[in-house]
């Protein structure tokens, strides 16, 4: 009988059980690594969404990023945007950028730049939208005032009964007058006076051609605005106009006329003779004209003859005021784009970014 210890026993073995479950897992191991295999071999496919998704991201990440920088903006539309950002390569002029698409489907969105050619940043482009924040301010510009050339602003050169008055020590002749203007003056001056003059008698005198403010009568003021000195001895024997030349009787109200005074600017006997029409009646007048006026008192009072009229002419320029038109001034202050290059709408991109330098848009 053998011993124990020399017994042989068959070694152990797996039962159907056991095998057939076994089958089961390695198959459903088999069937996911399967799976998992057909997940990333799609993803790396041309078109599919993910890949189409990363890619649009990509240029549009492109597009934003180079918008913020911008300075200025030559081109504003949905499918295309041109813009200068400043000196990338040293030659202290900036760059221009132009980013477009052509609105076809399937076309490229194509990046130019400083005008070289365009090139492809993404191929087959079904949707390319840019839309743009713009802040607006209109402004009123200030008025512009304009200046007339010189001319006649005031007169009475057309005599109908001439008659003589001698100016002396006391005895003045003046003349209040109101200019011709446009309805839309603001202010006026006097540049020359004419008057028509000559020699009274043998002395030589100095009188005064002056222009005064009114009164509230229109009677000469004692304000003074300019005196210009009138020479006997230039003068001659026979009545001839005479033009005096003024620079500081300026800004005045269109509301308000003068007083022409001529009088004595130096004391003397007989100083010249002036000629004023005695029947003046409104002929050949311009501007406003009231009654002759003469003083005996060296200014102290007036009186006004509404028949006579001084010969004379007051030349001189008028200031006109015009309101310009509103003016509306833009600025970019942002830009949004949604871009899209898979055929699934789930694939588009929407972005925005916030224009830093927020250039002001000077055409449209």
């Amino acid at each position: 009988m053998p011993s124990p210890s020399t017994t042989r026993r068959p070694p152990p073995g797996h039962t159907l059980v056991e095998t057939v479950a076994a089958l089961a897992i390695v198959a459903i191991l088999v069937l996911g690594v399967g799976s998992a295999m057909l997940v990333a071999s799609r993803a790396v496919e041309p078109d599919t969404p993910p890949r189409a998704t990363h890619a649009t991201a990509e240029a549009a990440a492109r597009v934003i990023q180079e918008l913020e920088f911008a300075t200025a903006f030559a081109e504003r539309a949905a499918h295309a945007v041109t813009f200068t950002v400043a000196d990338r390569d040293g030659d202290d002029s900036d760059e221009t950028i132009r980013y477009a698409w052509s609105g076809t489907t399937g076309e490229a969105l194509t990046r130019q730049y400083n005008g070289g050619a365009a090139v492809a940043i993404l191929d087959g482009v079904r949707e390319c939208d840019l839309a743009y924040n713009l802040k607006a301010l209109t402004e009123q510009p200030d008025a512009t005032h304009n200046e007339s050339g010189e001319q006649a602003l005031a007169s009475h050169e057309v005599v109908n009964e001439a008659e003589n008055f001698a100016i002396k020590d006391d005895r003045w002749v003046g003349q209040y007058f109101e200019p011709s203007l446009p309805p839309d003056a603001i202010a006026w001056r006097v540049t020359r006076v004419i008057v028509k003059a000559k020699i009274h008698g043998a002395d030589k005198g100095v009188a005064g051609v002056q222009l005064r403010l009114p009164d509230g009568s229109n009677r000469p003021s004692n304000i003074i605005l300019e005196e210009i000195p009138m020479h006997e001895d230039r003068l001659t024997d026979g009545y001839l106009w005479h033009k005096f030349a003024f620079s500081n009787a300026g800004d005045l109200s269109p509301a308000r006329g003068l007083c022409l005074v001529i009088g004595c600017a130096r004391d003397d006997a007989d100083l010249c003779d002036i000629q004023y029409d005695e029947e003046a009646q409104g002929v050949g007048e311009t501007g406003n004209i009231e009654g002759l006026l003469r003083t005996y008192d060296a200014g102290a009072s007036w009186t006004r003859d509404n028949e006579a009229c001084l010969l004379f002419s007051i030349h001189g320029t008028y200031t006109t005021s015009s309101e310009p038109e509103p003016v509306t001034r833009t600025w970019v202050q942002g830009v949004r784009l949604r871009l899209r290059a898979g055929p699934d709408p789930s694939t588009a991109v929407e972005t925005g970014v916030h224009v830093l330098n927020a250039p002001e848009v000077t055409s449209e």
